[in-house]
């Protein structure tokens, strides 16, 4: 894994993937789950799996990013697709394809989307962000394309592993920091150390994670054992997209409950700023090589429709539950 155990909606996902394969094959597969740190470090599971010197791994595609960028389509995208859009493009519209072909040759796995966290909150900041002006010059733990963005409007993106951020907050060698929603960033304790929780999680509507098979060992798994593998890992997808909807949103009343914690949107001329860097940013990526401009053309053709669907159903229906909720809360 490239997270401790135990850790909060991300490692529940390895163990299940152990006991289940064990149920469902008789004992004839079995998983031992390693937490990061005990194998490799974080960032290096994908050349531990790719190299054979482990078996399997969970992780997300950001942290392929550093050396193929497009990785970030299987996961994370600012304004791109939520957590129902992504499985829907991965299993109906050709992205897990995709996946599998540029992930065998880039670093030696046969991936499969297995966690998926949904919109998630803009960050903690030590001070308000009123203007563009309030961004540039901080430093802020935010991963992949969001950071790419952050980094465009003038601030000093870093990413480090989910687990070491509370004591660079605490430290204040960061500024801000974003990791997921109420439920992981309430138990990683930031608001101890930042005030303000701002919203949209512009920069990952959704953050895909993976299980991902060393290329030899799925190949010899066999018809079976490998329908039986990935069958697993989608049964496991679709209850992490539950854990992470029920828990958000009760930790979000934890937050501002119990830790008085300051939520904000930000700035309509902030988010239109990020919006235009982000658009530029994820252009740049379909230009990387043949297989990112294959891979940018499916998601931009289904991102589309979905955008131009969820305008005339979802945000309606958004608004008007609000609405009913406001009108009948007392």
């Amino acid at each position: 894994m490239s997270w401790p155990h135990n850790f909060p909606g991300l490692a529940s996902m390895a163990y299940q993937f152990s006991e289940y394969l064990e149920q469902m094959t008789d004992g004839a597969l079995t998983v031992d789950v390693a937490a990061a740190g005990e194998l490799v470090a974080s960032f290096e599971v994908y050349d531990a799996v790719g190299s054979g010197a482990a078996d399997c791994l969970h992780s997300t595609p950001v942290y392929l990013t550093g050396s193929w960028q497009p990785a970030a389509f299987f996961s994370q995208i600012p304004f791109g697709l939520t957590a129902l859009e992504h499985m829907a493009w991965m299993y109906h519209g050709g992205g897990q394809d995709l996946q599998h072909r540029a992930f065998r040759d880039l670093v030696g796995v046969v991936p499969f989307t297995c966690g998926q966290t949904g919109i998630q909150m803009g960050g903690w900041f030590n001070k308000e962000i009123n203007s563009l002006e309030d961004l540039r010059g901080i430093t802020m733990r935010i991963p992949g394309l969001g950071g790419e963005v952050m980094r465009r409007v003038g601030a000093n993106a870093v990413l480090i592993p989910a687990q070491e951020v509370f004591p660079a907050l605490q430290s204040g060698a960061l500024d801000a920091t974003e990791l997921q929603g109420p439920w992981l960033d309430t138990v990683s304790g930031f608001y101890q150390h930042a005030k303000y929780y701002y919203a949209p999680g512009f920069q990952e509507p959704n953050s895909a994670g993976e299980i991902a098979i060393n290329a030899t060992v799925w190949d010899e798994l066999g018809e079976k054992n490998q329908a039986i593998v990935q069958r697993i890992i989608e049964a496991i997808n679709s209850v992490n997209c539950g854990a992470w909807a029920y828990n958000n949103a009760n930790f979000f009343q934890t937050l501002k409950n119990e830790h008085n914690v300051d939520v904000r949107e930000y700035p309509q001329d902030v988010i239109d700023e990020l919006a235009l860097k982000s658009a530029e940013t994820v252009a740049e990526l379909g230009e990387v090589d043949d297989m990112a401009a294959e891979v940018y053309a499916s998601y931009a053709d289904y991102l589309k429709n979905a955008v131009e669907y969820s305008v005339a159903s979802e945000v309606p229906f958004y608004k008007a539950r609000a609405r009913q909720y406001e009108m009948t809360k007392s």
